[in-house]
């Protein structure tokens, strides 16, 4: 089936992908300012903290290829059910874990379900809206798709101020219900259009011969390597700062826990905003200009914040943070998806997604354990040289550019 020239999908398949994006960071907006909060709030230190999570990232990494093979051979749609289906569990016994070491099983289970999505998801979109080789399209479709997403965060956050105020521990039950609605939704109204090969070998051949496959196929291909090494260099600095701040705000401004709610609309407001910024810089100049002057941007705000941590100049400084943060992704997403092949798309997107993971777990491991001794923001004036060397990668890849990025 040619995918590319399928002109068989209807406006309601871009709808429902948008309202998915929308209720997946919905109930991450919830989660997500309240995460390391909640953690704290029944008494784990940054150490522990940083174990966790980045147990959960080798979890991811141990199961990222495995996975993403099963959704190239087996189906895109399938494996994003499983995933959902998966976290509406597991949301559930967050609810009522407390101890340390059962933390770490849900966890490890976490990064398990996670898997089944992390690639499948941008695929199983390019799929079924022929995405691959059209530019402005696909510039489109990932901006519109980021915003919707914001837009869901900016809910979630509000939602997220609320519990937090009368009942912190009911954001697990939120995210588990949010969860279910996701299930039900792709089962009944996302259609598979991917065809995947059959599989004439035994299994285990099979998955050894497709993993071959794609490593060769990266290795053979600067520009992956360069966006693949991009990417694992600026996760590790967001992991950092993202279990550095809420530190910082709670220890050195002792923000209540509700308020952090607010922080995380605060966060995908600006967020939408940086997703104009970054879609308007990226028109007038290039995937690669735009990638670099936000490195540049944050190597500065980083520093910024880590000198001063006065309440309303941390909150102005955050709020640039993140719009810098989250104008990156999707220009990122549309420039490595614009050299991934359609049929290895799900397995390459899986091994970009397993070197991500690593460096987001071991800057969540560095800085839970460093943030024993060394003061938060002098963290963030620690790595504020790994943006400068960013910098210098990004110039690299565009050197290494085909002619048809310009």
């Amino acid at each position: 089936m040619d995918l590319k020239n399928n002109n068989t999908i209807k406006p309601p398949q871009t709808k429902i992908f948008y309202l998915s994006s929308f209720i997946n960071s919905l109930y991450n907006g919830i989660i997500g300012p309240l995460f390391v909060v909640y953690l704290l709030a029944i008494n784990f230190n940054p150490a522990q903290i940083g174990i966790t999570l980045a147990i959960q990232r080798i979890s991811i990494i141990i199961f990222e290829i495995p996975t993403g093979i099963f959704a190239d051979r087996y189906g895109r749609k399938k494996s994003i059910l499983i995933s959902f289906f998966l976290f509406s569990i597991l949301f559930l016994i967050w609810f009522f874990a407390k101890n340390f070491y059962f933390l770490i099983l849900i966890s490890i289970m976490g990064g398990f379900a996670y898997t089944f999505q992390s690639g499948a998801r941008d695929s199983l979109l390019i799929d079924n809206l022929g995405l691959q080789n059209n530019d402005e399209k696909r510039d489109k479709i990932f901006a519109h798709f980021s915003m919707f997403g914001l837009t869901g965060s900016v809910f979630g956050g509000i939602i997220a101020t609320g519990l937090a105020f009368y009942w912190l521990k009911s954001i697990w039950l939120a995210a588990s219900f949010f969860n279910f609605f996701l299930f039900f939704l792709f089962l009944f109204f996302i259609q598979e259009n991917f065809k995947p090969d059959i599989i004439k070998e035994n299994k285990f051949k099979e998955f050894l011969k497709t993993a071959k496959n794609n490593f060769k196929l990266i290795i053979k291909n600067r520009i992956i390597i360069l966006l693949i090494v991009i990417n694992a260099v600026f996760v590790f600095l967001t992991a950092v700062y993202g279990l550095v701040y809420p530190i910082l705000f709670k220890q050195n401004i002792h923000l209540p826990d509700y308020y952090f709610g607010f922080l995380g609309v605060l966060s995908a407001v600006m967020g939408i905003i940086g997703i104009f910024f970054a879609q308007r810089l990226t028109r007038r100049k290039n995937y690669f200009f735009t990638l670099g002057r936000l490195s540049l941007m944050l190597s500065v705000l980083f520093l910024l914040l880590g000198f001063k941590s006065a309440f309303w100049w941390s909150v102005i400084i955050f709020s640039l943070i993140e719009l810098a943060i989250n104008g990156w992704y999707p220009v990122y997403q549309s420039l490595f998806n614009k050299f991934t092949p359609d049929q290895n798309r799900a397995g390459i997107l899986s091994t970009n997604s397993t070197f991500s993971l690593l460096f987001i777990g071991l800057g969540e491991l560095i800085t839970g354990l460093a943030l024993n001794f060394i003061k938060p923001g002098n963290i963030l004036i620690l790595i504020t040289p790994l943006l400068l060397m960013l910098m210098v990668l990004i110039f690299k890849l565009y050197k290494e550019k085909k002619p048809e990025t310009e």
